[in-house]
């Protein structure tokens, strides 16, 4: 059983091209422990999430096969930034959380979320799959608790229990001496936010900021306030993007990197182009190679019909 860990881990490297954070393989012995037989469904009745990508990879699913698409398209979705690596899938609207990695080759990071088929702003409440899982989970029992009272009440009260016991498990494993639980526990942690936003060093419209040193960053000429209505305008625009490129020959590549990341945020085609040349630039130039690697891949693929690479048609 060790020889297997071991061999899925260098597995996940291989096909990834980074380590994955240490929290995703102690969640992953969380799952198995909580459902040794099903571990990738074992959050669909309680918080309604399905484990995909790097667990699958954990879950034996690319074991002798070859895949028709290079593994960074696994579950990326069409507006998923190069730094967001799924994870877990929703039951609505395109929901999935993901490991957001400034550099893959780094510690840091955090857990962030949003829904593909909605507003793209991303929320990153937690620093682990454990924190963010739990805060699902009060969620829910939260919910089941203001619906005590209704017509279904057996049925909310079912589900409460099954919630204590995951929530039992999984605290056995991680989240410290958080004994608060539903509306207490949301109360009191949904607003804290990731160790991660101590290195935010500017922030871009999607909700997340770029992470650079201090050093490589020069503010654009245009204020936040004024910069997404700059964007719409395509003389502005191009003037930003020569401005940004000129910032990055002077040896300011986050500048490149926030307004690449701003010009990604439109979700406008004819500019995603634009975008990409100039985070490739900074990617580049900050020795994010990994980064750069993702955002060819999905430069190449940027509309393939499915998310999940095993069920996509090489042909």
């Amino acid at each position: 059983m060790v020889s297997q860990v071991f061999n899925r881990r260098l597995q996940l490297r291989q096909l990834y091209g980074f380590d994955f954070p240490e929290d995703l393989f102690r969640f992953w012995g969380f799952i198995n422990r909580l459902a040794p037989l099903e571990p990738l469904t074992a959050l669909a009745d309680t918080a309604g999430l399905h484990l995909v990508g790097p667990f699958e990879v954990l879950a034996g699913h690319f074991d002798e096969r070859v895949a028709p698409y290079h593994q960074h398209l696994h579950w990326r979705y069409a507006d998923d930034p190069p730094e967001f690596f799924t994870v877990f899938t929703g039951n609505v609207n395109g929901l999935h959380y993901g490991y957001y990695l400034d550099d893959p080759s780094a510690p840091g990071g955090c857990v962030a979320a949003y829904y593909a088929d909605d507003a793209f702003e991303l929320e990153a409440n937690c620093d682990t799959l454990f924190e963010a899982v739990r805060l699902d989970l009060e969620q829910s029992d939260r919910d089941c608790t203001d619906l005590a009272f209704t017509e279904s009440a057996v049925q909310y009260a079912a589900k409460r229990e099954e919630i204590a016991r995951v929530r039992a498990t999984l605290c056995s494993f991680a989240t410290g001496e958080r004994r608060e639980t539903g509306e207490q526990y949301i109360d009191k942690y949904l607003e804290i936010r990731p160790a991660r936003w101590a290195g935010v060093v500017a922030a871009t419209h999607e909700g997340m900021g770029i992470v650079v040193p201090p050093a490589t960053y020069r503010p654009l000429s245009v204020g936040d306030r004024k910069l997404w209505r700059a964007l719409r305008k395509p003389q502005e625009r191009n003037r930003l993007i020569d401005e940004a490129k000129s910032a990055l020959g002077e040896g300011f590549p986050g500048t490149a990197l926030k307004l690449g990341k701003e010009l990604w945020a439109t979700r406008d085609e004819q500019v995603r182009d634009a975008a990409c040349e100039l985070l490739e630039a900074a990617y580049a130039a900050l020795g994010r190679e990994v980064l750069r690697e993702v955002l060819r891949h999905h430069r190449e693929h940027p509309h393939l019909p499915y998310v999940d690479i095993l069920h996509v048609d090489g042909g």
